[in-house]
């Protein structure tokens, strides 16, 4: 999602939610989808196996997981091969602060991966909670 279309998905999730309702997401930070670059994941159950790659491109700031997927038919026996390719762009937390103010929240705050304490340098993910203010009605 490139910051425009980030920007009025913002600007729409402010515009449907209710006076003082909250808005609330996490992200993977920049560092994180950056150390992820060339790595390859393994996850494997009795029924499913999958094997996944990233690839980070610092210019666009998007990483990419390219996914092979296998599931094992219970009816055949045998294993269907499915394939999956998932995109994330970074932001900088100070971004996403400044997007969310322009669509009109406030009272915006930041966590630590799953911690009710501000991130710390090297956080893999942050969590945003947003207030719409209890007095607005609309703005888009």
């Amino acid at each position: 999602t490139d910051s425009k279309q980030l920007k009025k998905a913002f600007a729409r999730v402010w515009l449907f939610l209710m006076p003082g309702g909250l808005f609330l997401f996490d992200i993977n930070t920049p560092a994180k989808l950056r150390g992820l670059d060339g790595q390859v994941f393994l996850d494997e159950t009795e029924d499913t196996y999958c094997v996944w790659r990233a690839e980070y491109e610092k210019r666009s700031r998007i990483c990419s997981y390219f996914m092979d997927i296998f599931r094992l038919d219970p009816d055949s026996g045998l294993w269907e091969r499915g394939e999956e390719l998932h995109r994330e762009r970074a932001y900088e937390p100070e971004e996403l602060i400044s997007f969310l103010r322009e669509a009109g929240f406030q009272d915006i705050r930041q966590y630590g991966n799953l911690k009710l304490r501000a991130p710390r340098e090297g956080e893999e993910r942050i969590f945003f909670v947003a207030r719409k203010d209890p007095k607005m009605t609309s703005q888009v």
